[in-house]
């Protein structure tokens, strides 16, 4: 009787020490794969901000989807300025502009007499070849110009390490001096990325949220106040 009390006893106790160090380690395990998973949900905020960002400046307004916004993605088009040289504070400091030295290059091309572009430092021998300030605007698919070669733009919606998608809705704000902003919001609350994690951690950070009236999440821009597209990583 004496061995099996004992072996009961080496049990219990085994069991005891594997209870404390799980209580140790599950938070550090679920810490560690909640900033795994949030990283990658955070540049696809991003992502999609600097998309709404663009198609705003082109349209005016957000797009109200992420078909609407995919589609111009896709399909849409977005100036790109080609920079040659910059402007010195001396330059700039005597009344010099981008504009007024693009104008000068511009004559000096047109009518092949360079020498106030060259008076004006607008032009510089490299390698044996004239080099001229310039700022030359192209257009470019949208997809392309915005993101990296081979960025799959039709995966935008989706969440990192999911099948599910982000919510994303616009809206308009009103400032305190009576200015409407238009303003867009796009999020992924903890239930949805943290899924297959601890439930009762997940809670945890449910009521923390709610406790200090924040968004039990990751979102990115706002539908209630304008808060410049940031997000509340950020």
């Amino acid at each position: 009787m004496k061995t099996i009390y004992k072996i009961l006893l080496l049990v219990a106790i085994v069991g005891l020490v594997w209870v404390s160090v799980e209580s140790i380690m599950n938070p550090i395990r679920f810490k560690k794969e909640k900033g795994t998973r949030e990283a990658a949900i955070i540049a696809k905020l991003i992502d999609i901000r600097k998309a709404q960002i663009a198609y705003k400046q082109q349209f005016n307004r957000h797009a109200g989807s992420f078909e609407e916004l995919i589609n111009w993605l896709n399909n849409g088009q977005v100036p790109t300025v080609r920079k040659e040289g910059e402007l010195t504070d001396k330059q700039l400091e005597a009344g010099m502009t981008e504009a007024k030295a693009v104008e000068i290059v511009a004559k000096a091309r047109r009518t092949g007499d360079w020498k106030e572009a060259e008076k004006e430092g607008l032009v510089s021998i490299v390698d044996g070849q004239r080099v001229y300030f310039t700022r030359d605007t192209t257009w470019s698919v949208a997809k392309e110009g915005l993101f990296p070669e081979g960025y799959d733009v039709n995966s935008l919606a989706i969440v990192p390490g999911t099948n599910e998608k982000f919510a994303m809705d616009t809206a308009s704000v009103e400032t305190a001096s009576g200015i409407s902003i238009k303003v867009f919001e796009a999020s992924v609350p903890y239930e949805v990325y943290l899924q297959g994690l601890d439930k009762n951690l997940i809670k945890n950070l449910e009521s923390v949220a709610e406790t200090i009236n924040r968004y039990p999440g990751l979102k990115v821009g706002s539908l209630k106040e304008v808060n410049n597209n940031a997000g509340n990583w950020e």
